[in-house]
């Protein structure tokens, strides 16, 4: 069992005038631009995938933020909404793997225990009834207790809100975040301890033991077979985990928070704050180079809402939300 430690207090939101100074600072550092070798170690081509595997996509909520408070040279009048995506994979033969568990429903009803009083105080949270994961999977007929992995991006709140309703799962993670979260926690102010403190059984995976794949950095087999394959795309917090799903007609990069939107990993758009900017930077391009020499690869960004509404492949299934029926208005004073 991975022991967590409580961080002190319950702040978790960077409040506007600290993000505006790190904002100006990450605007003023000039960071080089990675070489990244163009070749793809590892990977054959042409593409051949693995029939059968299916990817649901769900939206669980959303984030909202100041486009400033978001991505550096952001606008300050400018809010932003980023869906919070959780992904099942349905394999033929080795069951249900989900990726990101998404926001919990807990956080309608207690926002502040995620964003702290202001971040609710300003809606910065949206989580809608019938939201939850495990709600939306068995809507979609997928069963929930049927699911025997569970692969964490990273241990934020929004990616780990409906890890209790796994039970039976094992839940993977990568070597770098759990030591981070067991002894860094005053760095994870996003963190929601209580959904961690419940799971029985892990398994962590060490990327230093593991070899390149393709332009990345590291990837670990996680059925044996090469369908499934977490990487390293640590830089937005030392264990940042990715996935590539390899569907029949696409190899499927889930990225987490690697690559927040599709600006994220093309321009690339650079994220206000990361543990550390120049590893997020290089993965960032490891990806864009992927996607240049591998015409088939989709990359799916962990909040981007028009992103994964565009996605093509038939292996590919972005549900509808629960009700689809309007949002609601934000009250005076919220973020909207």
């Amino acid at each position: 069992m991975l022991l967590v430690l409580k961080p002190g207090g319950r702040t978790r939101i960077l409040l506007l005038s600290l993000a505006a100074s790190v904002s100006l600072s990450a605007c003023q550092e000039m960071l080089p631009i990675p070489r990244i070798e163009p070749t793809l170690d590892g990977w054959s081509q042409p593409y051949q995938g693995v029939s059968g595997i299916r990817i649901h996509a769900f939206r669980t909520g959303a984030v909202r933020n100041i486009e400033g408070a978001v991505f550096a040279g952001g606008s300050w009048t400018s809010v932003i909404e980023m869906g919070a995506w959780a992904f099942v994979i349905e394999h033929p033969t080795a069951g249900l793997t989900v990726f990101d568990t998404g926001l919990a429903q807990r956080a309608r009803s207690e926002p502040d225990h995620y964003v702290g009083w202001l971040g609710a105080k300003l809606g910065m949270l949206d989580v809608p009834v019938g939201a939850g994961l495990a709600e939306q999977m068995r809507a979609a007929g997928l069963n929930p207790a049927e699911v025997r992995r569970v692969v964490l991006s990273h241990l934020h709140f929004d990616h780990t809100g409906a890890i209790s309703d796994f039970p039976n799962a094992t839940v993977v993670i990568s070597a770098s975040e759990k030591e981070w979260v067991l002894h860094e926690m005053t760095r994870m102010d996003f963190v929601d301890t209580d959904a961690l403190a419940g799971i029985g059984r892990w398994q962590v995976v060490d990327y230093a033991v593991e070899k390149p794949l393709a332009t990345l950095m590291a990837a670990h087999d996680l059925l044996g077979d090469g369908s499934i394959l977490t990487i390293d795309l640590s830089g937005h917090t030392p264990g940042s985990t990715g996935m590539i799903v390899r569907t029949a007609e696409a190899p499927v990069l889930l990225t987490g928070d690697a690559a927040w939107t599709e600006k994220s990993w093309r321009w690339p758009a650079r994220p206000i704050s990361a543990w550390n900017m120049q590893r997020w930077l290089e993965q960032a391009w490891r990806i864009k180079k992927f996607a240049m020499l591998e015409p088939h690869l989709v990359v799916v960004p962990g909040h981007d809402d028009m992103a994964v509404a565009a996605i093509g492949a038939a292996s590919f299934i972005a549900h509808d939300p629960p009700g689809a029926e309007p949002r609601r208005k934000p009250a005076p004073g919220q973020l909207s």
